[in-house]
């Protein structure tokens, strides 16, 4: 019998793969703005009828010169309100998983290192508040993406996104989404397979299979969001608006009081005026006493430019004599602040603008206890799929996180914006 030593590849077998303890992220999951937003102003649930939204617009304005001696006195008027009307918009994000994967993330730690059923239902509610986060950047029909100009159509994938205003990042992995014409009109529907939305970097999606007629200048919608005159959930864009033209929650914005302030930076970089005259806009139209608790919001890109206007402005001091150690980037950035008021970075902003956003005037319109899991009247909330063409049950199992909200501002007066600003180099 030949000899036969003992080598450590038959003994492959007997051998046990080593795992990393810690599963690292790489995916970005930041909400900032919807927890901010969760936290101030109110939150009411309303029934199918349209919530109400009153603006006192005016006092009893007449005045006039008379004459107390027998004069005749004027005809008087009245202080005004109007109301605006909104209703809750429903949005889901589906699970589905097969029932193996369910038995055996049951298997324990001698099976896997983590129940991956538990763990992507938990996951969710993360990437619900992301998704939020990332829809209070658009402008309220849903459009997510612009396809550049560079973008040479014929089906080529993957399609190159506009830097400006959001580039990829309002977009996920795993996602499905609309590509729209800038008429709305549909193209077709596919699911994004990987995004590169890095900064500095060419902004893209690759997907499943690239909707025919895709071209330059087309729109990224979100899915299910109706072509030819799409609504969505209401974002910065369409409170923050100095536009005279369309409507503010059904009233028409030709009327100066739904319109909010703003600064129009055409295309110039950040300043220091440019801000200034954000928060007098404010002043101006409410007085003195409208800067309150308002706060900036900005995405980082802006941000790098507002402290680019200090580079120049630097000071060393030097105790004792003695040169310290040069640091010429300003280290705690979130200390950053604008007339005294902090600014609350979001890699998902449009890096043209920079908002002053009042927390404490927005609403929040749900149905039910949004966000919930969809459960039918028996409770029951994980559904088996069946086969369309059969019939027939699958081993599939599925579930859905369902949110059903709208946004309002209930005094565009007390914001302000800056927009149209010029992006730093290297963003």
């Amino acid at each position: 019998m030949p000899n036969l030593p003992g080598a450590a590849s038959t003994t492959q077998e007997l051998q046990l793969e080593a795992l990393n303890e810690v599963i690292k992220l790489l995916i970005e999951k930041e909400a900032k703005l919807d927890s901010r937003i969760s936290e101030r102003g109110s939150i009411t649930p309303v029934s199918l009828r349209s919530f109400r939204l009153r603006f006192q617009t005016a006092f009893p304005g007449n005045v006039s010169m008379f004459n107390l001696d027998g004069g005749i006195l004027p005809a008087g008027n009245f202080s005004q309100w109007v109301q605006g009307t909104t209703t809750p918009l429903a949005y889901v994000i589906p699970v589905e998983y097969s029932r193996l994967v369910d038995i055996v993330g049951e298997g324990g730690p001698k099976v896997v290192s983590e129940n991956p059923v538990t763990k992507t239902l938990a996951d969710v509610a993360v990437q619900m508040a992301k998704n939020r986060d990332q829809f209070l950047q658009q402008a309220g029909d849903g459009k997510i993406a612009q396809v550049d100009a560079s973008y040479g159509g014929g089906g080529a994938n993957p399609i190159i996104l506009s830097n400006s205003p959001w580039g990829a990042r309002l977009i996920s992995q795993g996602q499905q989404v609309q590509v729209m014409d800038p008429t709305y009109t549909l193209r077709g529907t596919c699911y994004v397979t990987n995004v590169n939305n890095k900064l500095g970097g060419i902004q893209s999606i690759t997907v499943d299979a690239v909707p025919a007629g895709t071209v330059a200048g087309d729109f990224i919608m979100v899915a299910g969001v109706a072509a030819t005159n799409p609504v969505f959930l209401y974002g910065i864009p369409y409170f923050h608006n100095t536009s005279t033209t369309g409507t503010y929650l059904g009233i028409a914005r030709t009327q100066s009081y739904v319109v909010a302030n703003g600064v129009a930076a055409g295309g110039a970089p950040l300043s220091l005026p440019m801000l200034r005259a954000a928060l007098s806009r404010v002043e101006q139209s409410l007085g003195t006493d409208a800067l309150k608790s308002q706060v900036w919001h900005a995405h980082p890109s802006q941000i790098q430019a507002y402290e680019e206007m200090g580079f120049a402005k630097q000071e060393i001091q030097m105790a004792n004599g003695k040169m310290p150690g040069f640091d010429g980037v300003t280290a705690n950035v979130d200390g950053f602040t604008i007339a005294g008021r902090e600014i609350v970075r979001n890699i998902h902003a449009d890096n043209t603008r920079i908002d002053f956003m009042d927390f404490g005037s927005w609403l929040k319109v749900v149905w039910g206890k949004a966000p919930f899991w969809f459960k039918n009247r028996s409770g029951q909330w994980v559904f088996q799929i069946y086969d369309p063409a059969s019939g027939n049950p699958t081993a599939n199992e599925g579930c859905y996180y369902v949110d059903a909200r709208q946004y309002a501002v209930d005094n565009p007066q007390a914001i302000s914006s800056v927009t149209g600003l010029k992006v730093p180099v290297f963003n």
